[in-house]
């Protein structure tokens, strides 16, 4: 199901083994204001679709952003995601976020530092080459 098209941006709520989860798709050369933007576009967004699509007693929620068509991205807009959106994403009810890495050696590198692999974090974030391996991670820790 779609909720946003954006030349630069696509979100659908997809499902893997009927878990609803909502899915990214980047594109392109993404200057900061666009990107900011988008990202604030998509928290609104997802403040009143989330409820809707969420299943009643489901405790893990998955936010999957696939990048592999993002051909540059800042560390400004790293640092940014991680300190001020991350916060947001996990107030809304994600708790996993599944980055499928940018095939761009430029861009995969800023985005690898994405990964936060505190165990103890109540909201996850790993960035994977391959989209089985992204959702297999998810699965396992549901």
């Amino acid at each position: 199901m779609r909720l946003y098209t954006h030349p630069k941006l696509r979100i659908t709520v997809e499902e893997i083994n009927n878990i609803p989860y909502i899915k990214e798709v980047w594109r392109g050369i993404l200057n900061p204001v666009v990107f900011r933007d988008l990202i604030n576009t998509s928290l609104e967004i997802y403040e009143t679709e989330i409820k809707k699509h969420k299943i009643t007693g489901q405790d893990k929620f998955l936010l999957y952003a696939d990048v592999t068509e993002l051909e540059m991205i800042r560390q400004e807009e790293i640092t940014w995601l991680d300190s001020e959106i991350n916060p947001q994403y996990e107030k809304l009810g994600f708790t996993h976020q599944a980055v499928l890495s940018p095939i761009t050696q430029i861009a995969s590198n800023k985005v690898a530092e994405y990964n936060n692999d505190d165990e103890n974090a109540t909201f996850l974030t790993k960035v994977f080459k391959d989209h089985k391996k992204a959702i297999k991670w998810f699965l396992d820790d549901v």
